[in-house]
């Protein structure tokens, strides 16, 4: 597991808290994984309605195809400013180091699913 890696009762699931720059930019490093981001804040109604959402579809996504990220806003200023996050929550995917696709508030998790999907992450197999 990496050094970011953050299971704890607040999130569950596979789920890397990013604190800083330095950790986001760890977590681009690897190109062949898709980055999914979750930027919330812990006083925001929609965020803690996403939370036990995005922490199971964590598990339901390979490890090796995909990470689920989390930023808390107000805990790294820095990285939110860098996201240009305007409104929580707010997912993002990146791919290959760059931005590929965007979503402001929660738009369910079929939704979150699709967008996972069509950008290449993979679904963990009944065998996994």
């Amino acid at each position: 597991m990496d050094r970011f890696f953050a299971a704890g009762p607040d999130f569950g699931g596979r789920i890397t808290k990013v604190h800083n720059l330095q950790e986001w930019d760890a977590l681009l490093a690897d190109e062949k994984k898709v980055v999914i981001v979750d930027a919330y804040a812990t006083w925001c109604g929609p965020c803690k309605t996403a939370a036990p959402v995005f922490a199971r579809l964590s598990e339901q996504f390979t490890p090796e195809s995909c990470v689920f990220a989390k930023v808390d806003v107000d805990g790294a200023r820095d990285v939110a400013q860098r996201l240009q996050i305007r409104a929580m929550p707010t997912f993002k995917i990146f791919k290959n180091k760059q931005e590929a696709e965007v979503q402001q508030g929660w738009p369910g998790e079929a939704k979150l699913k699709q967008m996972l999907l069509s950008h290449g992450a993979s679904l963990v197999t009944k065998s996994e």
